[in-house]
């Protein structure tokens, strides 16, 4: 039988769907197929900053309130899944992602090999595409189980066909045919402004709109008996109810891939691009626009214009104490290169790396009897200092 009407006391939160359009305009609806998100929460709304004048009556009472500011922000919560948020990552860090890697063999044309850990190839500009410092994703190899396939820094780039290799240690290989395969796609901070025009759906009634959304924070947490979850603070232009949807045609479905399990499916942690001699209990990454802010003038309550502050990357990781090798270092304030690697049930993963990070301020805590002794580290991200000179950034290595 059809279902009953009129039986809901409200909207539904499982009618609320959240979408965004890339503004090429800030404040200006974008003219795009908007693109879904998956929530775990949100809390997005607007607010009116009121003010009144001071004056002195016989009657006792307040002046009339008027309008200073109208103001829109709030958080978009999730847990993390391959390709749904990499957009909002992009603007908080400034940046655009780098064309996605499509490298195939071609009549076995690639070789990993052990002398000097290299990836080669005897096909001209073969590896034209791949960046000194990005992390990519071996795929097809298959001598002792596959060994070679996995995760790898590139450190040089000698030529287009021949290529240095850190963070994982390559035997003599050569694929046959069109088997071996080269995925990666790297985000690093920079200085573009870019905004978002936000859209909240609530089922049937309507839409609200946040237009010159500045994603002005992002932040990641994964560890033991909890997923990888976090959330994007937006600081918006407005909040403007709407009748129509902002998206040009239907919004475009989400991502449907699994989320990223921080036991089963995590991958490591890599300290100046050796994997960490530590079990990990938790990782997480906090980025800031530091100052980002609305600016107004008189003639309107509403934003006339936004600063997108200087972006700013700190975090954590809690792990088990087993000697004072990383105690010292943090003691001395070394500075390197600290990266994780998750992935979904699929095997689509992301690393996040910080390129500059000191770990400072470790907490050696004996918890209570019979509890193995951790250790708590503060990541403070910084420049990296090299010819890249960035803070941090994200790899997308895709499984195919």
């Amino acid at each position: 039988m059809p279902s009953v009407t009129g039986g809901q006391a409200a909207v539904e939160t499982s009618d609320v769907l959240l979408s965004f359009g890339e503004e090429t305009a800030w404040g200006t609806k974008p003219n795009t197929a908007f693109q879904a998100l998956r929530i775990t929460g949100e809390s997005l709304t607007g607010q009116k900053q009121r003010g009144r004048a001071s004056e002195i009556t016989k009657v006792k009472q307040r002046a009339k309130g008027f309008t200073n500011q109208e103001s829109a922000g709030g958080g978009i919560n999730l847990a993390l899944s391959f390709g749904t948020f990499d957009s909002l990552f992009a603007a908080v860090m400034g940046n655009d992602w780098s064309t996605p890697l499509a490298i195939n063999g071609a009549s076995a044309d690639i070789s990993t090999v052990a002398a000097g850990n290299k990836l080669t190839s005897t096909t001209a500009n073969k590896f034209s595409a791949i960046v000194v410092g990005q992390w990519i994703r071996l795929l097809g190899f298959t001598a002792n189980g596959g060994a070679n396939n996995g995760f790898a820094r590139v450190i040089a780039k000698t030529s287009n066909q021949d290529i240095t290799l850190a963070g994982k240690t390559v035997t003599d290989e050569t694929p046959t045919g069109t088997n071996a395969k080269i995925r990666g796609s790297m985000l690093v901070n920079d200085n573009q402004t870019q905004s978002r025009f936000l859209q909240k759906q609530l089922g049937t009634a309507g839409f609200l709109h946040y237009p010159g959304s500045i994603i002005s924070g992002a932040s990641l947490t994964g560890g033991v008996g909890n997923a990888f979850t976090g959330s994007f603070q937006a600081i918006c232009q407005d909040e403007v109810r709407s009748a129509v949807n902002g998206s040009t045609g239907a919004v475009l479905d989400a991502p449907t891939g699994g989320f990223h399990d921080p036991v089963g499916n995590f991958g490591g942690v890599w300290l100046d691009d050796a994997p960490l001699q530590a079990n990990v209990q938790s990782t997480s990454v906090n980025m800031t626009r530091e100052g980002a802010e609305m600016d107004y003038a008189m003639g309107s309550p509403k934003a006339v214009g936004a600063r997108w502050g200087m972006f700013g990357v700190d975090g954590d990781a809690t792990l088990f104490f087993k000697d004072f090798d990383l105690w010292t270092r943090a003691k001395a304030e070394t500075q390197g290169r600290f990266a994780f690697l998750t992935r979904d049930d699929a095997g689509n993963g992301y690393i996040f790396e910080h390129l500059g990070a000191i770990l400072l301020n470790p907490q050696v805590v004996a918890g209570g009897p019979g509890q193995a002794v951790a250790v708590q580290y503060t990541i403070e991200g910084n420049p990296s200092g090299d010819a890249v000179n960035r803070t941090f950034a994200i790899h997308r290595l895709p499984i195919a």
